[in-house]
């Protein structure tokens, strides 16, 4: 099992446009090809509330008239229809202006391959290119107490834990994010609960920032306001609660983390990230 990126290079007289918020228009021309292949896939996955199997880049200007978009993919039948769209087509409309498609990039990630190539790295240098924002709950309860603490308040009466979105660099909140996608369409094992804890055990700190940004967007289309961070993030795995197998598979979290994105609104542009510096 993996995860499946498809690129598009394309050619268009796009000039000064917002690239934080173009993730938008990508997102739109995705649910436009999906619908065209399967509606009712379109339709399902539009509407569901939980992780989405799929994430879209914001436009990324390569060089003048040169634009770079992609789509990463946890179902096949996704893969499919977009490979299929981009191969009947040479050109696509986003942001009223016409891109005119000059090359399709594919690759296939295997996951039980990412975690035996996984190394485990101490620490990490992180930068954050596209806002990222993570949501967090109130309040604060650790992921894997969640089921017992749920039933807990259900049995007192006491009403459910709110969320709030959180526009800094959690390395908490980002890898329990990208463990649960894991566990959610990865289809490789790994020791989700027993790595939750050591993550909210302090298995991972924020240990420095630089240039950490607070962009604000707006959402034309729903009138609302969205809010993420942009800049470098450092982060390590402390002596203390140093354990091999565990900072293997956050390596593993952070490659995969690169290709898919992290957070809210992966499916438009935002939680794109780098990994700079590894020791």
């Amino acid at each position: 099992m993996g995860v499946d990126v498809i690129g598009v290079i394309a050619l268009s007289s796009l000039e000064n446009y917002e690239r934080y918020s173009s993730g938008f228009s990508v997102r739109g021309l995705f649910y436009k090809i999906l619908k065209a292949s399967d509606k009712s896939l379109a339709y399902k996955i539009h509407e569901y509330r939980g992780l989405t199997p799929f994430s879209a880049s914001p436009i990324i200007k390569l060089e003048k008239g040169i634009y770079y978009f992609r789509y990463t993919s946890f179902d096949g039948r996704i893969t499919k229809a977009l490979l299929e769209y981009f191969k009947r087509n040479d050109n696509v409309q986003m942001l009223n202006s016409t891109f005119h498609i000059r090359e399709i990039t594919f690759k296939s990630i295997d996951l039980n391959k990412l975690l035996e190539e996984a190394y485990p790295y101490e620490k990490y240098e992180i930068e954050f290119r596209s806002p990222t924002c993570f949501r967090r709950p109130c309040p604060y309860m650790p992921l894997y107490s969640f089921g017992f603490i749920a039933r807990l308040l259900k049995i007192l009466g006491k009403p459910k834990s709110t969320y709030r979105y959180y526009p800094l660099p959690d390395p908490i909140l980002m890898l329990r994010n990208l463990n649960r996608l894991w566990r959610e369409y990865g289809g490789v094992t790994i020791k989700s609960k027993r790595y939750s804890k050591w993550l909210e055990e302090g298995g991972v700190a924020l240990s420095g920032v630089e240039n950490i940004k607070t962009v604000r967007l707006t959402y034309r289309r729903r009138n609302a306001f969205i809010v993420g961070f942009t800049g470098k993030a450092r982060l390590s795995i402390p002596n203390d609660t140093y354990n091999e197998e565990y900072a293997k598979i956050t390596n593993a979290m952070l490659r995969l983390g690169e290709e898919i994105q992290v957070g809210v609104n992966r499916t438009a542009g935002f939680g794109l990230y780098k990994i700079l510096k590894t020791i």
